[in-house]
């Protein structure tokens, strides 16, 4: 059985039901900000007689492991503090917050409590509000496939009955259902004897045919 992202009910028949991604992601290459120090050079042992001082051998007051690192050169990973840019004066990140830019350098900031009342509690829903042909939906919406599996056996026929209708009617649903935090248009079409749902960009999201810059439109030929 596929791994389920997600369970609930299709409004449409209280269908029990549950998603599974049909595509998976490459998982991507993170690369990190790291620090080669130069390798020291070897110091001469000291006289016996000399005193040993922090002036005269600062590597001595180091850690072990940190002069182990600056010795032998080996690349050691940074770490990233918050600090005020104009004086350099590290700040504390307690007092860093989230901030939307709405315009250059204007900024409207919201508390940790402001975001979170934000959230849109994932659902056990999907709502079928219409169905309309497949073809009036443009493919450049589409975002995520998920294949809609049966939760239970009584779901098996209802879906089954469900998806001949909409292949016969040659329709797709078009429903919301609120996932990760975040409420979805969606398409719900039949795939032979399963179920696909795809969850939809938004039209703001989607740039118009005539966006692209003149430029670029130059380099082609058109036949």
């Amino acid at each position: 059985m596929p791994r389920a992202s997600w369970s609930g009910v299709l409004r449409l028949s209280s269908c029990p039901i549950y998603l599974s991604p049909a595509t998976t992601r490459a998982k991507p290459i993170r690369l990190h900000q790291v620090w080669r120090p130069a390798a020291a050079p070897e110091a001469d042992e000291p006289d016996r007689d000399t005193p040993v001082t922090a002036s005269s051998t600062p590597w001595r007051v180091q850690s072990e492991a940190a002069a182990r690192a600056d010795q032998s050169g080996v690349p050691t990973r940074i770490a990233l503090r918050p600090h005020d840019p104009s004086t350099g004066e590290a700040i504390e990140k307690s007092r860093v917050v989230k901030g939307y830019e709405y315009d250059r350098g204007q900024f409207v900031t919201f508390a940790a409590e402001e975001l979170k009342a934000l959230d849109v509690e994932s659902s056990k829903v999907i709502d079928l509000e219409t169905f309309v042909p497949r073809g009036d939906i443009d493919p450049v919406y589409f975002d995520t496939l998920y294949y809609l599996y049966p939760d239970r056996p009584i779901a098996v026929e209802a879906l089954r009955v469900i998806g001949a209708a909409m292949a016969e009617a040659c329709v797709v649903g078009i429903g919301r259902l609120a996932l990760s935090r975040r409420e979805r248009i969606v398409l719900l079409e039949p795939r032979g004897s399963r179920m696909a749902l795809f969850t939809l960009r938004a039209a703001d999201e989607v740039r118009p045919r005539n966006s692209a810059a003149p430029s670029a439109i130059s380099t082609w030929r058109w036949w």
